[in-house]
């Protein structure tokens, strides 16, 4: 017979423990009992048989536990013998799939170990920029999505809160870069989990699709750099850098790597910065910027002029017994940090308040353009600054090195900067 709820609250410990039936009088649905202890304590248990044997599952203390939740929590386990399954065995199962579930969304990757991993990728690349792209990411993210967040939880609305701040300040071009970057490392997430290299050892991303897709860019900061200083404007800085006059506030060595950034025609900073004493060849006057240290990872074989040459010898007693051609000032396994050109060229501006702004990166324009002025073929200006050559045939066959033109044409571009008149026989364009 049914069991009703003041029965139960009735009922007396005895010696032995013992069962009370709820009878719904429905035959191969199982039962559902009230365990009585010798202590007292009474718990629902459902009971059905498995190949003519017994099994119990233990439904919840009663009275916490009343009859009729009790009666409702055991359907489930009467439908799942209606349809030939085991309860308590789909109940383990499906414990077994919950823990699962819960080990998968502990093992998912946070952003912090997305941005990261990516970071570490670009490393593995050869970016060099890979250190200043995870302190751009930990300043302006960190702050408005905390770096423990799932990877696979932030929104894009959560990256328009961060970038908008950028742009709330007025740093519209931080705020793409940022985007950017952002954008680069989720698509590099997006890949990760496919990737066979980092299934068993890596956080897994669990990426469905790029957040950042969706961020609009800044079109407003994005602007083509126009700026370059005249021949007048670049003489006048190259005669300050070089005779150290008042208001320069520069070391001789990053005197130095201005000066040689001019008069190698515009070379990247970091391309000089980064080379060793060993890629100078001093009777061929050539350095030779290494695959390793070139943006394009090709080798880069660029002439010297008697100029660069005797800038190379006047601070070889700065980095006397150092592999690097501009060590770092305290680590001395290290080459020299580029954000001091930055500080020197800002100093030099506020001490020189009639020079219309410029930055570092103007000086190589600068060079590109007046080279242009004298004849100097672009394709030309191409090779000497080291620029990709994305052509099929430079791409894959073309392995010329053109020093011989290149040479001729910074021969030129010296006489034009030590103000020497020139003639047209000085100036080679590059052979057809």
């Amino acid at each position: 017979m049914t069991v009703t709820q003041r029965e139960l609250a009735g009922l007396k410990p005895k010696k032995n423990a013992y069962y009370v039936w709820d009878n719904t009088r429905t035959r191969g649905t199982g039962r559902l009992g009230l365990k009585v202890y010798p202590g007292g304590r009474k718990t629902f248990v459902y009971r059905y048989y498995r190949d003519g044997k017994p099994v119990f599952i233990s439904i919840g203390d009663f009275p916490k536990v009343s009859l009729s939740d009790a009666r409702e929590r055991i359907e489930r386990f009467s439908d799942m013998l209606m349809q030939g399954m085991d309860p308590k065995s789909e109940l383990e199962r499906q414990e077994r799939q919950k823990q699962k579930e819960i080990e998968e969304q502990q093992a998912k990757g946070s952003i912090e170990e997305l941005f990261k991993s990516y970071v570490a990728q670009m490393k593995k690349d050869g970016k060099r920029t890979h250190q200043s792209v995870y302190r751009a990411l930990e300043k302006e993210v960190y702050p408005f999505i905390p770096p423990e967040t799932k990877a696979c939880d932030v929104t894009t609305k959560d990256l328009i809160w961060a970038l908008s701040h950028m742009v709330n300040r007025g740093a519209l071009t931080q705020c793409n870069r940022v985007r950017s970057y952002l954008h680069a490392a989720f698509n590099h997430g997006l890949n990760h989990d496919y990737d066979p290299a980092n299934y068993q050892k890596h956080s897994k991303f669990a990426l469905l699709s790029n957040p950042v897709s969706l961020v609009r860019i800044q079109k407003s900061a994005e602007r083509v750099g126009q700026r370059f200083l005249s021949y007048p404007e670049l003489r006048e800085f190259m005669h300050d850098i070089e005779h150290e006059v008042e208001g320069v506030r520069a070391s001789p060595v990053m005197r130095a790597l201005l000066l040689l950034c001019i008069h190698t025609g515009g070379q990247r900073p970091y391309e000089l910065a980064a080379s060793k004493w060993e890629a100078i060849n001093w009777e061929e006057k050539t350095l030779l910027v290494v695959a390793d240290v070139s943006k394009n990872k090709r080798d880069h074989l660029l002439p010297l002029t008697d100029t660069a040459m005797d800038l190379f010898r006047q601070i070889k007693s700065y980095s006397e017994g150092n592999p690097y051609i501009f060590p770092h000032t305290r680590d001395l396994s290290k080459h020299i940090r580029l954000d001091s050109l930055s500080q020197v060229i800002a100093r030099y501006r506020e001490d020189h308040p009639h020079f219309e702004h410029f930055i570092p990166r103007d000086l190589r324009r600068t060079c590109k353009t007046l080279m242009g002025e004298i004849g100097i073929s672009k394709e030309l200006r191409d090779r000497i600054q080291n620029h990709a050559m994305n052509d099929v045939s430079s791409k894959h066959y073309d392995r010329y090195d053109y020093l011989s033109e290149k040479r001729r044409a910074l021969e030129a571009w010296e006489v034009r900067l030590l103000g020497v008149d020139q003639d047209d026989s000085n100036v080679v364009p590059l052979r057809g």
